[in-house]
C-alpha cells in the first residue's frame, strides 16, 4: 500500500468542510496517518453529515474543529443531494459506520494497533470482542468507556499514551468527540484519531443496522428514525428540512443576484 498522503479536494457546505475524495484515497490517507507519525500531533479524521453541519452552524467552535481536521469525509445521502444542488457531486458516501471497519481491516493487514474510547463500558467491551472475532489478529491494545469526568481526562490520556496506539477510535458523539480530539491532539501519543460517533453501538451489536438495500438507496436514516424516534426526531423533522432549505436558498439567491446584475449591465 502506498502510504504517501495526497492533498484532498475540499468543498464547504454551509461553512463546514467536506473532502470530496473516493474511498481508496481516504483509506490510503488514514492508514498513512496511522503508520507515519513523524513527531506530529495526532492526525484527525472527522465525518461530516447533515447533523454535524447543523450543529456547526449553531456552534462555531465545532465548525473550527472540523474545518481544521486532517481529513473530513462526507457522511450520508443529504450531502450528496447538497452536492448536486451546488453542481459539485459528492463522489462517495464515506460514512463512518461503513468506512471505519475497512480502516480496521487495513490496520490488521498492516500490523497497526487500535484503542477504543467511548460508549458504556459493557458496550465497548462487547465491541472489542466482536471486532476480534471479525478481524482475527487485529491488535486492540486498550479501551476505555466514554463516561469520564473532566477530572479523569488526564488518566484516560495517560492510559492511551501508555498503549501508544496507531489508531484511536473516539466515540463520544458530536460535538463532544470533535472538540475532545482537537483539544488533546498535541497530548496524544497516537497516529490518527477518528471521530466515529455511535459506531460502537453497531459494532457491539446493541443496535442493528438497516438492511443493505436501504443503505444502498440512501435511506438508512428512515430506519434509524424508526428504531429511536425519541432520539432522532429532531434530526429528521427539523435538521434535514432546514439543511435542504438553506442549501437551496444559498444556491438560488446568488443566481438571482447575478441575473439582476447582468440585466442592469445590459440596460446601460
Amino acid at each position: 500500500m502506498n502510504l504517501r498522503t495526497p492533498q484532498p479536494r475540499s468543498i464547504f457546505l454551509l461553512g463546514t468542510r467536506v473532502d470530496n475524495i473516493d474511498e481508496f484515497t481516504a483509506l490510503r490517507m488514514t492508514i498513512g496517518f496511522a503508520a507515519h507519525r513523524d513527531g506530529l500531533p495526532a492526525r484527525t479524521v472527522c465525518f461530516t453529515n447533515v447533523h454535524t453541519i447543523c450543529e456547526a452552524r449553531r456552534d462555531r467552535s465545532l465548525m473550527h474543529c472540523v474545518n481544521l481536521a486532517d481529513l473530513v469525509l462526507p457522511d450520508g445521502s443529504g450531502l450528496k443531494i447538497a452536492g448536486r444542488i451546488f453542481g459539485t457531486p459528492i463522489r462517495e458516501n464515506l460514512n463512518g459506520t461503513d468506512f471505519t471497519p475497512k480502516v480496521l481491516d487495513a490496520a490488521r493487514q498492516n500490523g497497526l494497533s487500535v484503542y477504543l474510547l467511548g460508549a458504556q463500558l459493557g458496550r465497548v467491551v462487547s465491541c472489542r470482542a466482536n471486532l476480534l472475532r471479525q478481524y482475527p489478529n487485529l491488535r486492540i491494545v486498550g479501551l476505555h468507556h466514554g463516561y469520564f469526568t473532566p477530572e479523569d481526562e488526564q488518566d484516560v490520556i495517560r492510559d492511551i499514551n501508555a498503549k501508544q496506539p496507531d489508531i484511536l477510535l473516539v466515540a463520544l458523539g458530536t460535538p463532544v468527540q470533535e472538540k475532545w480530539i482537537s483539544r488533546n491532539a498535541r497530548r496524544l501519543n497516537v497516529g490518527v484519531c477518528l471521530a466515529v460517533g455511535g459506531l460502537f453501538d453497531f459494532l457491539s451489536g446493541t443496535i442493528v443496522r438497516a438492511p443493505a438495500w436501504m443503505r444502498r438507496a440512501g435511506i438508512e436514516w428512515i430506519f434509524r428514525f424508526l428504531q429511536e424516534p425519541r432520539l432522532k426526531w429532531k434530526r429528521v423533522l427539523l435538521e434535514i428540512p432546514m439543511f435542504l432549505a438553506l442549501v437551496i436558498a444559498k444556491r438560488i439567491v446568488p443566481r438571482k443576484l447575478r441575473m439582476t446584475h447582468d440585466r442592469r449591465v445590459a440596460l446601460r
